[in-house]
Order: C-alpha cells, then structure tokens, then sequence
C-alpha cells in the first residue's frame, strides 16, 4: 500500500466510527438529500431534542454535517457527496 492509500483509509474508518451510533445513522436516513431543522430531526428519529442536539453537534464536529441558523431554529444537512461517495450502504434507499 502506499501512503496516500493508508491516509485514505485511515480517513474512512474514522469517518464510520462517527456513524457507530444508531441514532446518527437514523440521523443520515432523515436527512437524506434535504436539510431539516433540529425539532424535526428529532421528531424523526424518535429521541429527545438533547439527545438529538448532542448528536448534530458531534456528527458537524467531525465534517459530516452543515448547518445554518435561521431565526431561532438551526438547520442541518449532510455536508458533501464525500459522505454519499464513502459510505453508499447508507443510503436508506439501498
């Protein structure tokens, strides 16, 4: 292998560690191609606005997601086709 396949590598495995929480993966599945806000996402994925906030927070952290705010609700959608590129098992339309 050579370097850049190991960084490669090393990249995706913790870009799918991110996604080793039920709850984030139902977090993708809801977002699919459209951006929502927090209450529904969480109205959704079936789990408390804290639950779900703690989530969102974690998954933009680490890139997964963008948000934006708008008045007093934050919108989140999935942040690039790397996402969809990297991990096509995801996609609830499999």
């Amino acid at each position: 292998m050579n370097p850049n396949e190991i960084a490669e590598a090393q990249e995706q495995a913790e870009f799918c560690g991110i996604l080793g929480n039920a709850s984030r993966i139902l977090i993708v599945w809801a977002l699919g191609t459209r951006e929502l806000n927090v209450s529904d996402i969480s109205e959704k994925i079936d789990s408390s606005m804290q639950n779900t906030s703690q989530h969102l927070r974690l998954m933009k952290n680490k890139g997964v997601l963008h948000s934006r705010r708008d008045g007093r609700e934050i919108y989140y959608r999935i942040a690039d086709t790397k996402f969809n590129r990297t991990c096509p098992i995801l996609s609830k339309n499999r």
